[in-house]
């Protein structure tokens, strides 16, 4: 897998430090999500698909 990169110009320092963080918390979801389906696979040998692990991930969020 290769990474894409952009350019991104223009915006303010806040703006720049919330897009940061934003990514970060996207590649932390992605990150859990692939946790997620690799230990259930492990345990039943099925695959969720994308709605089942939708609602998985939304009820196991913390309020």
């Amino acid at each position: 897998m290769r990474a894409l990169k952009t350019k991104v110009r223009g915006l303010t320092k806040p703006q720049f430090e919330r897009l940061k963080e934003l990514t970060h918390h996207t590649k932390n979801l992605y990150n859990q999500t692939l946790w997620t389906l690799r230990e259930a696979f492990d345990a039943t040998g099925m695959y969720f698909s994308y709605y089942q692990m939708d609602k998985a991930l939304r009820a196991g969020r913390k309020p």
